[in-house]
């Protein structure tokens, strides 16, 4: 069979892209730029990235490196992230060093088994387009190496919204290194999410006073689920979200506020007109707890609360009454006095935690 000119020029094109390349889709037709894409080998992705933005492309790249597991919806639902994310995360687990192709589509991070003293800093400054990092700190490295890393990451990564340390045994200590500095970037981070850790009220008071207690505070989801914070918690989250104006959810299921922190936080959302998602599961809350609840539900006439989720906490038969009879926001207390009464009280609407 004899090859068209068509079919020849694609091959020629082909076999040169990665010396001379070209945006396809700016000079060619649609057809002829995905029959190029059909020739083009995937192991030119990296050389070649800031010309091809064919979804095609990398989702077969994807394919080559058996990476389709992965869930896409966790690189921005793009093959073309999913690709590079991965690729980085292999690539960091023998160099910190990043060819530019790839640190120049990197912006989610994801490093499951960092060692402590991995060199954060360095990578992140790389990566001009990073805006989440997400990193599970090794168990079995040395509790007592430092992070110092961490708090020089946060003031390189200038586009940072999200940081997730979660599952990676951090103590006070440690959020103190990390956040008692002044470095971290207070006025940019959106989401942080500390879940799984050894935090006590004393690092939570660290959070407090550099993510929630600046008025330049940008902060709008809090995950502390899985902590040490005790009753005195409970006193510092408050006062600081009787005035916070940025916070929307805030998790700390499966923490230790007892009956008298979980009163104390929720004596203060009277004054708060943002918080919308709060999740106090599993924090021993009982009698003083439930009158708190009901009081500022019935009292914050500016109240945003669509959900609050306290199940898995001691509430005798009246504390659930109680709690029955308001109808301001989707409230669960699942779990509570005894299992024949677990309800679900539904008002406004659901957001799950």
């Amino acid at each position: 069979m004899i090859e068209t000119l068509q079919s020849l020029s694609q091959e020629k094109v082909a076999t040169n892209f990665e010396s001379i390349p070209f945006a396809p889709e700016e000079r060619l037709a649609p057809a002829a730029a995905v029959a190029l894409f059909n020739e083009l080998p995937s192991s030119t992705a990296s050389s070649v990235s800031s010309f091809i933005h064919s979804e095609e492309f990398y989702r077969r790249a994807c394919s080559s490196l058996a990476v389709l597991g992965c869930r896409k919806q966790e690189h921005g639902l793009s093959f073309k992230r999913m690709y590079f994310e991965v690729q980085a995360e292999d690539l960091l687990q023998q160099t910190i060093t990043l060819p530019r192709g790839i640190a120049e589509n990197i912006f989610t991070l994801k490093l499951p088994a960092c060692s402590r003293d991995f060199p954060l800093d360095k990578v992140c400054s790389q990566l001009p387009n990073l805006n989440a990092i997400d990193v599970r700190y090794d168990l079995a490295t040395s509790s007592h190496s430092p992070l110092e890393s961490v708090p020089r990451a946060l003031s390189v990564a200038s586009n940072l919204v999200s940081l997730t340390l979660q599952d990676s045994n951090l103590t006070d200590n440690d959020v103190a290194t990390m956040f008692d500095n002044g470095s971290c970037r207070n006025d940019t981070i959106l989401n942080l999410n500390l879940s799984h850790n050894n935090i006590t009220s004393t690092g939570l008071a660290v959070i407090v006073k550099a993510f929630l207690a600046p008025p330049e505070s940008a902060l709008c989801s809090l995950e502390l689920m899985g902590n040490k914070i005790e009753s005195e918690g409970g006193s510092v989250l408050g006062e600081s979200l009787a005035t916070n104006e940025s916070l929307l959810s805030l998790n700390l299921r499966l923490n230790n506020l007892g009956d008298l922190g979980g009163s104390a936080l929720l004596d203060s959302l009277w004054k708060n007109a943002t918080l919308r998602y709060l999740n106090l599961s599993g924090n021993s809350l009982a009698s003083s707890s439930a009158n708190s609840l009901v009081k500022m539900l019935e009292s914050n006439d500016s109240l945003s609360l669509e959900a609050v989720i306290i199940t898995s906490n001691p509430f005798t038969e009246e504390d659930e009454e109680a709690i029955k009879s308001c109808d301001r926001c989707f409230l669960d207390v699942r779990g509570g006095s005894s299992p024949e009464r677990q309800e679900m009280f539904l008002g406004k609407s659901l957001m799950p935690f």
